[in-house]
This record gives structure tokens, C-alpha cells and sequence, in this order.
């Protein structure tokens, strides 16, 4: 364990039942799907230890809690303004029997921005269907990801998964489920960020550098196995 501890703040109204079992279930289809947690190279910095990270929009902790408890020598922390701590005791993984809740993590809350200092994590991780300006401070997503940038520290690494909301190959009523989502999005205040804008926008900042994209297809029905079904519900 790090001693190194953040003072935690309260947690909010939890998430409803329904979407914290689909964002699990999405938590295990991708560590499936890619075969990890994350992608950047720092398998080894992470078990040596002394790494702190960050996860921006860690509702649910599930990924917070399962990176701690595989990396019980690092820090983790999960920071969200709608976030519930969840009794990690009641999860079962597809890599332990149990996760049990880690003391190497904690989970905050908080509506005024990012609260650390300038240069504090190793990695900033966010993943989510579109960059949504998760803080009241955070206006747009260009400034969330600036907060990210301004807590990472140099030579760290930055981390998004996002899952496009555009599909390909449609039939028309997959076609049409599309367009209503697109067209709810406004009134739910999400602001998605497609990955192209995300990379031009990342090019821009020069205290950037080595920005790759990695992609995965996911086939949605039957035909593309037990995952794909797993996606079309």
C-alpha cells in the first residue's frame, strides 16, 4: 500500500441499479475485448509502484477498483459528481472470485474542478460514450480535458477510451435508434467528442507528444459470437 493518502469527499445520490449493471457489464467487455485495463505502457512502472492515477468519470469504480487491486503497490483514485461508492465486495470479476475493496484507492467527489495540484498523477484515464463536462466548472469538453492535462505529470501518459456513437453497416432500425440517441444527447447535456476531433484537438497542445489512436470493431448480434451478443443488449 502507498501512504500516501487524499482526504475524501462525500459521494452524492448513487447511480440507478440498471445503469451501474450495464456500465459494469461494459467494464468487462472491453478489458475483454482489448485485454487489459488500459493500453499505455506502464505495466511495469504500475507493479514497481509509487504511480499515482486518476480516473475522470469513474462512475461506476469498477476500474478504479479492479486497476488497485491489480497494482497494489500504486494509488488510484476515481473522481465524479454523481459517483456512489460501491460495495466492491457484492462484484464479481471475470479475473477473481472477488474484488475486494482495495486500500491503495479511493473514490471522490467533488463540483469544483479537479481538486489536486498541477503535475500530480502518472496516468489520467477517462472512458465513456462522449467527453461530458462531468464538474459545474468544467463548461465544455476541450476544458475537461485541459484539467486533465494540468494534473498529469511530464513524461505521463493520458488515456481515453471512447466509444463512438456512430455505427456502420445499419439496417433502418438500428438506423433509426441512432438518430434518436444523436438527437437526445442536447437534452441530457452530453457533449460527445468524436475521436478525430479529440486527436486534432490533443495535437494542439504542445506539451503533448507520442498521440496514437488504437480502434477496436465490435461486431453487434449474433454473428459476432458471445460478445456481440453481449454489445446488441
Amino acid at each position: 500500500m502507498v501512504d500516501d493518502p487524499i482526504d475524501q469527499i462525500e459521494i452524492g445520490n448513487p447511480i440507478n441499479e440498471k445503469d451501474f449493471n450495464r456500465l459494469e457489464l461494459q467494464h468487462h467487455l472491453f478489458r475483454i475485448i482489448w485485454n487489459s485495463n488500459f493500453s499505455v505502457p506502464m505495466q511495469s512502472q504500475l507493479s514497481i509502484g509509487n504511480t499515482r492515477v486518476l480516473e475522470v468519470g469513474s462512475c461506476p469504480t469498477i476500474w478504479t477498483f479492479d486497476m488497485a487491486s491489480e497494482y497494489p503497490l500504486s494509488t488510484f483514485v476515481g473522481i465524479e459528481n454523481t459517483s456512489a461508492i460501491i460495495n466492491t465486495s457484492s462484484i464479481s470479476s471475470n479475473y477473481s472470485s472477488k474484488i475486494p475493496e482495495p486500500r491503495n484507492a479511493i473514490v471522490l467527489q467533488t463540483n469544483t474542478g479537479l481538486p489536486f495540484p498541477n503535475e500530480t498523477f502518472d496516468l489520467v484515464y477517462h472512458k465513456s460514450t462522449a467527453i461530458i463536462p462531468l464538474l459545474q466548472c468544467l463548461h465544455n469538453p476541450l476544458n475537461t480535458i485541459n484539467q486533465m492535462i494540468r494534473v498529469l505529470k511530464p513524461g505521463g501518459w493520458l488515456e481515453f477510451m471512447i466509444i463512438e456513437k456512430r455505427w456502420y453497416n445499419l439496417g433502418p432500425i438500428t438506423q433509426y435508434m441512432e438518430n434518436s440517441y444523436i438527437e437526445l444527447c442536447p437534452s441530457f447535456k452530453i457533449n460527445n467528442l468524436e475521436c478525430t476531433q479529440l486527436e486534432k484537438y490533443l495535437h494542439t497542445k504542445n506539451d503533448l507528444s507520442c498521440i496514437t489512436i488504437q480502434t477496436k470493431e465490435i461486431p453487434i448480434g449474433s454473428f459476432g459470437g458471445r460478445i456481440g451478443e453481449f454489445v446488441s443488449h
